[in-house]
C-alpha cells in the first residue's frame, strides 16, 4: 500500500466487512504488542469477525477511509447510539497521516447531528494518546474482557459543542 495516496471518507457498506477485519487485525498486530501481552493481542484481534463487521455496518454508524477512487479501506471508525465512539482503527502504513483525526471528527459531527452533548469511549492503552489529541478527557481506568482475556482501558469522554 502506498501511504501517499489521497484518502476519502464515506459510510461503510457490508461490502467493506472483510476490509474492516483486515484493518482491525493488522492495526492490533502492529500497535498492541507494545501495551498488551501476546494472549491479549490474539484475543483482541480475533474479536472482529466478518459477521461482526457486517453488524458494525448494519447496526451502527461506521465510516471508512478509503484510497480515493478505489475500495481499498485503510481505516474505520464506529459510532454506537446513543453516545459511544466505539472503534477507531487505521492501517499501520497510514498512521500519523491525519486519517484517525479525520475519522474522529466525522464521528463527532455525526453525534452532534444526533443531539449528543457528550461522547463516551472506552479506549485501549495504545489509542489513549490519540483520543487525548482529539480532546477527550480521562474519566477513570476500567477493565474489559475480550474472549478469555482481561484488558486495561481508560473510560474517556468529550463534551460536544
Amino acid at each position: 500500500m502506498s501511504s501517499r495516496s489521497e484518502v476519502a471518507l464515506r459510510l461503510a457498506t457490508s461490502a467493506d466487512a472483510a476490509a474492516l477485519v483486515n484493518v482491525f487485525s493488522t492495526a492490533i498486530a502492529d500497535q498492541a504488542p507494545n501495551f498488551y501481552t501476546a494472549a491479549q493481542c490474539e484475543a483482541w484481534a480475533a474479536a472482529l469477525t466478518s459477521e461482526r463487521a457486517v453488524e458494525l455496518v448494519s447496526d451502527h454508524t461506521t465510516y471508512v477511509a478509503a484510497i480515493d477512487g478505489t475500495d481499498e479501506v485503510v481505516g474505520f471508525a464506529t459510532f454506537v447510539a446513543p453516545d459511544e465512539f466505539d472503534m477507531l482503527y487505521v492501517y499501520p502504513d497510514y498512521v500519523m497521516q491525519g486519517i484517525g483525526t479525520r475519522l474522529a471528527a466525522l464521528i463527532e459531527q455525526h453525534a452532534q447531528n444526533l443531539g449528543v452533548h457528550e461522547l463516551r469511549a472506552a479506549v485501549s492503552d495504545c489509542a489513549r494518546l490519540a483520543f487525548e489529541s482529539f480532546g477527550f478527557r480521562h474519566e477513570r481506568p476500567h477493565t474489559t474482557t475480550v474472549g478469555d482475556q482481561s484488558f486495561s482501558v481508560t473510560l474517556m469522554s468529550k463534551a460536544l459543542g
